[in-house]
């Protein structure tokens, strides 16, 4: 059980089911293995699968310390791959962290990663790259922008190469989040239908939970709110069971959204509270400031006056010191309604 390879693979094994903290163990175990055996390929191998671990819970800040520990150990090594792939899994924990605030330092960071794949030839991380640079495009609203990207990684996924249904699904999410932006929500639904379809054939069962959520969303903003709601229900106990707190942070959110434009705010308080104590916790910036938002809403539909103002007024201060125009005209707006 000492040998770092078979370490790895059952690392790995846990990794497929969604079972992050039991793969961060066997990844932990091996990095300290391989070190014992002074067998370095083995040792960068596991400590390149802690940062996504961490990232999938996800913990911001552990993934953090883990891509910052592979990226002095490649440089230490003179290992030109592993430094780029920390370099990406540091962009990676920023992005989950404060897109909207980290944006102008990512761009140029991953704009440098694909090129260095370009470089060395490596055409999986070039579409890792693409994806990744196509996806935080659409969120920042750079959407011309985005959907190139996003087309010349769909253009660049070959045939049976390795996780190719994990990045038409990452691909086809963005896309359906486009859509929506865009107010085509047929395409939308379409869209995140596919991304459902690809992570079902990935296999995680964590992909499959967060392209059901990308499609509740979709559903939403087409109007179907008894399908969207559905389609949260169903992913919601399992993210619980399995820890996945960002998936949980999500379907908490727009169950709270759903039930309330459904018109049951009383029953939309709990996950409305609960989706914010989770972003808190995940210390997502711009989610903290959606969920602040979120429950205003149903306090003020609950004829909470005092509550909703208190909960506005905390959205609209965070909004303008994190520079969200868009956010801080929606407190005011709400604030007005008083």
């Amino acid at each position: 059980m000492d040998d770092p390879q078979d370490l790895i693979n059952q690392g790995n094994q846990c990794f497929n089911r969604g079972e992050y903290q039991r793969a961060i163990a066997f990844y932990q175990e091996a990095v300290t293995r391989a070190r014992e055996n002074g067998d370095t390929g083995n040792e960068l191998v596991a400590l390149s699968w802690l940062p996504v671990a961490w990232g999938n819970i996800p913990d911001g800040e552990k993934e953090i310390e883990a891509a910052t520990h592979l990226l002095a150990r490649a440089r230490e090594l003179g290992n030109k791959n592993y430094e780029t792939q920390a370099a990406l899994r540091l962009a990676e924990a920023l992005r989950g962290l404060d897109l909207r605030g980290r944006w102008r330092e990512l761009k140029p960071l991953l704009l440098e990663g694909l090129e260095t794949a370009r470089q060395l030839g490596d055409h999986w991380w070039e579409v890792y790259h693409l994806k990744t640079l196509g996806g935080c495009a659409v969120r920042m609203g750079e959407e011309e922008q985005g959907l190139a990207w996003l087309q010349e990684a769909l253009n660049a996924i070959r045939p049976g190469m390795e996780k190719e249904h994990y990045f038409r699904y990452e691909v086809n999410r963005s896309l359906s989040r486009l859509m929506r932006q865009r107010g085509d929500y047929a395409e939308a639904v379409r869209y995140a239908e596919m991304a459902v379809d690809e992570a079902r054939q990935h296999g995680n069962p964590n992909f499959v939970a967060n392209a059901q959520l990308t499609l509740g969303r979709a559903e939403r903003a087409r109007g179907e709110l008894a399908e969207a709601l559905r389609l949260v229900e169903e992913v919601l106990p399992q993210a619980r069971q399995m820890g996945w707190k960002g998936n949980e942070q999500v379907a908490e959110y727009l169950r709270g959204e759903l039930l309330r434009e459904m018109g049951h705010p009383d029953q939309a308080e709990s996950a409305a509270r609960r989706a914010l104590e989770l972003a808190r916790e995940l210390k997502f910036k711009e989610e903290e400031v959606e969920c602040l938002l979120s429950l205003g809403q149903v306090l003020l539909a609950l004829k909470r006056r005092e509550e909703a103002q208190e909960i506005l007024q905390q959205a609209r201060r965070l909004s303008q010191e994190r520079d969200y125009a868009d956010h801080f005209s929606k407190a005011e707006e709400l604030l007005a309604q008083e």
